[in-house]
């Protein structure tokens, strides 16, 4: 069936919106990271991305992923707003990694909700009887993917992040690492379900080079080790926030 003219015009504008953000991290590899502009334009044209995403699921009607899209904008929207407070350009508090923890955690949570739209994480509605309400069944083999990245993750915190002499950021630290863990550990449990292979590939990877770019920032900042440049910081991250802002467009067409 022939694509009607409205999806291909939200198609062309989702290339040209990616597009811009390639050539702009190009720029930002060519310049070494050294234009602050540069990276907080791309976190600005990520968050239009995920607008146009939303926006075409309520033209073309796709009511299924309409939720998924509406918590992938949100969370980008202040995953953009952590990038400008880590950056220093806007401020809630004094330090800027504060700044940025904070902006990026509410971020995180509606990721987190994101992946629940798609699919349970923990449990799973294993039907009802007559006069009951029914229970839930344990998703066994998601509980285990979780409780594994969460141990490998605290202990590589604690192995290469954790500064003794700032205990109360460090923990501070910690708890948003969790919840990052987290959505990374329930966004890889999405490779068991039945969406297609570049909808799984994109928001396992996307989430993993999140964590990747998240832990440099960390060390960067808890243990003054800066072999991880800001080009790494940066490129993760973009590549990061792409990967998981194209899963809409991946899975859009293929949901019932």
């Amino acid at each position: 069936m022939k694509t009607p003219l409205h999806a291909r015009l939200f198609d062309a504008v989702r290339l040209v919106v990616v597009v811009m953000i390639l050539l702009l991290l190009a720029w930002h590899i060519v310049t070494n990271a050294t234009i602050q502009w540069n990276f907080l334009n791309m976190s600005l044209l990520l968050v239009v991305l995920a607008a146009v995403n939303l926006v075409a699921c309520y033209v073309l009607k796709e009511k299924s992923w309409m939720h998924y899209a509406i918590f992938l904008f949100v969370a980008m929207l202040f995953g953009s707003f952590g990038d400008f407070l880590l950056a220093g350009v806007l401020y809630i508090t004094p330090n800027a990694l504060i700044n940025g923890i904070l902006g990026f955690s509410i971020g995180q949570v509606f990721y987190l909700i994101a992946l629940r739209d798609v699919s349970p994480l923990l449990f799973r509605a294993a039907g009802s009887t007559q006069g009951s309400r029914g229970f839930r069944r344990l998703l066994t083999g998601n509980l285990a993917i979780w409780l594994g990245v969460l141990a490998a993750g605290v202990m590589l915190f604690f192995a290469t992040v954790f500064n003794p002499a700032d205990p109360i950021l460090s923990i501070g630290a910690l708890a948003y690492g969790v919840l990052l863990l987290t959505v990374l550990a329930f966004a890889v449990t999405k490779w068991f379900e039945g969406y297609p292979v570049s909808f799984r590939l994109s928001l396992a990877l996307g989430f993993l080079l999140f964590f990747l770019s998240d832990w440099a920032i960390a060390v960067r900042a808890f243990q003054n080790q800066f072999f991880l440049s800001n080009l790494f910081v940066g490129v993760t991250y973009i590549i990061a926030q792409l990967l998981i802002q194209v899963t809409p467009i991946l899975i859009g067409r293929t949901r019932t």
